[in-house]
């Protein structure tokens, strides 16, 4: 007997009624609208409240035609978030000239974690689900990836690293990226809004990590926002209270040796 909870094959079961290619323009304006209403929908109440009466009524279409363009919910969901990917993934962030590696590094994960902010239900749904059906894991994984080998080019060709380190390191800081928007967007984890709960701020907190994991340094002060120096003067404050108590310890050691 195992644990491990069973994933739900997508190739279980069949695909919509009608190919998007073969519709006419009519069909496929009403099957834009099914898409744009459960896109709302799963973002106002998310994946387990969803239901096709709603998203046809939401749409302004006739209940039954839903299933003329998709098989299930996990089909349109599904579709939804390879949309929402690809826009995540179009939005890449040009370097500019003399721009500091921090900078570039705010602005990748800021566009995500805002693109992710506006789409609550995708994230729970995809980061949520995805251990339980086999569409949204991969879907998951596959852009997560095509996310994290996007940092890491830049890594390579403008951090000086080589091809596998650069991979390595991307891999690690998008597994973090991930779990951090996730609790801090669905969860809202206290100890980490409490930099912020505004999506700078959860990117600002995000580059400083990367930044120090692969320049093995705090970012310059005047590049960050609130919630980045925050976060550096906090932990300089907690450095120094540690050397202090350290010193304060030595001391009365030194006190106790001088009266035996």
């Amino acid at each position: 007997m195992t644990n491990e909870r069973t994933l739900v094959s997508a190739t279980e079961r069949r695909p919509s009624v009608q190919s998007p290619v073969s519709l006419s323009a009519r069909g496929r304006i009403s099957r834009a609208k099914l898409k744009s209403a459960a896109r709302e929908l799963l973002n106002e109440r998310g994946f387990r409240s969803l239901r096709v009466q709603d998203i046809a009524e939401r749409a302004n279409v006739a209940n039954g035609l839903f299933y003329h363009y998709f098989h299930d919910l996990r089909e349109i969901v599904a579709e939804i978030a390879r949309d929402f990917f690809a826009e995540v993934l179009e939005d890449e962030q040009p370097e500019l000239e003399g721009q500091h590696h921090y900078d570039w590094i705010f602005g990748k994960l800021r566009s995500a974690v805002e693109r992710f902010a506006r789409n609550p239900g995708i994230l729970a749904c995809l980061f949520g689900l995805a251990g339980d059906y086999e569409e949204f894991d991969q879907i998951w994984k596959e852009n997560a990836h095509a996310w994290n080998l996007a940092l890491a080019n830049y890594l390579k060709t403008r951090a000086g690293m080589d091809e596998v380190n650069t991979e390595r390191m991307a891999f690690m800081l998008g597994a973090m990226t991930e779990g951090v928007i996730y609790q801090a967007l669905i969860r809202r984890t206290e100890d980490l809004l409490e930099f912020g709960g505004k999506p700078e701020d959860i990117a600002d907190v995000l580059a400083v990590m990367c930044y120090r994991a692969v320049f093995l340094e705090n970012p310059p002060l005047d590049h960050l926002r609130p919630a980045g120096r925050q976060l550096i003067t906090r932990q300089g404050r907690a450095r120094k209270g540690g050397r202090l108590l350290a010193t304060l310890k030595a001391r009365a050691k030194t006190r106790v040796k001088a009266k035996k």
